[in-house]
């Protein structure tokens, strides 16, 4: 294996590493530090062509009156 290659894989892993930050974070869209954007980073073919469905972070559960 090259040295560019290892560098390239080096760059890649610090790509997935900072969405996997982002993740947890939940900056997933719009924005330059956010999935979408290292997503795009790491295939530059694939922009503008995701369509990230963002998690549900407080449930949408609506308790039944009692009674």
């Amino acid at each position: 294996m090259s040295v560019d290659q290892i560098t390239q894989l080096q760059q890649q892993q610090a790509l997935f590493t900072q969405a996997l930050k982002a993740m947890l974070e939940g900056k997933w869209e719009a924005g330059p530090d956010t999935v979408e954007a290292f997503l795009y980073a790491l295939d530059p073919q694939m922009t503008g062509t995701l369509t990230l469905d963002t998690p549900v972070i407080q449930s949408e559960f609506v308790q039944p009156p009692k009674g």
